[in-house]
């Protein structure tokens, strides 16, 4: 199962008054498999009135995230993304499982693997040895089922190599492409 998963990692930021997105494929090793990303968008003062509230969210999941997952080759196994985008509640539209993965201080669980349920979207994974383990928040769309087979196979991704750490490295790639040395 782990050489043919594919791992979506999304990041989307505003940096000034504009708006860009990153999204890596890589396999569960970590290695690129894909990296698409867009330029900055920045949204009229019309715009910003009309869309109010609105907009960044709008930006974000209906913009950027659907161009760039309709620019990947293949589909993802999972969808995964920052912790403060799923806070709203994330209504993105991905044909994967879509969630988030935040770092925690809560004590490592006994067993590399194990999961605790802390409420009906958001589970504590024990990704390495005696390291505190990961929050993995799922997306609303994502059921009780969907989220077993998830967990399943982000286990499995844990085993090879930091799940969090991707991310990481798109939002370096979108700082790059704005602010260019």
């Amino acid at each position: 199962m782990a050489e043919s998963l594919k791992l979506a990692y999304f990041v989307a930021m505003k940096e000034g008054a504009s708006y860009l997105g990153g999204l890596l494929l890589t396999d569960t090793s970590g290695i690129p498999m894909d990296f698409r990303y867009t330029e900055p968008i920045t949204p009229t003062r019309l715009q910003g009135v009309l869309y109010g509230k609105a907009l960044e969210p709008h930006l974000k999941e209906e913009v950027i995230q659907k161009t760039l997952l309709k620019e990947l080759k293949s589909t993802p196994d999972l969808f995964i993304l920052p912790a403060a985008d799923m806070a709203g509640g994330w209504n993105g539209d991905s044909k994967c499982p879509a969630l988030a993965l935040q770092k925690t201080q809560e004590n490592p669980l006994p067993r590399v693997g194990e999961t605790f349920r802390v409420s009906p979207r958001e589970v504590l994974l024990q990704g390495g040895e005696g390291g505190s383990p990961l929050r993995v928040i799922f997306a609303l769309a994502v059921d009780a089922a969907a989220q077993d087979q998830a967990l399943l196979k982000l286990q499995e991704v844990a085993y090879h190599m930091d799940p969090m750490e991707p991310l990481e490295r798109v939002y370096a790639a979108l700082q790059t492409l704005v602010r260019p040395e």
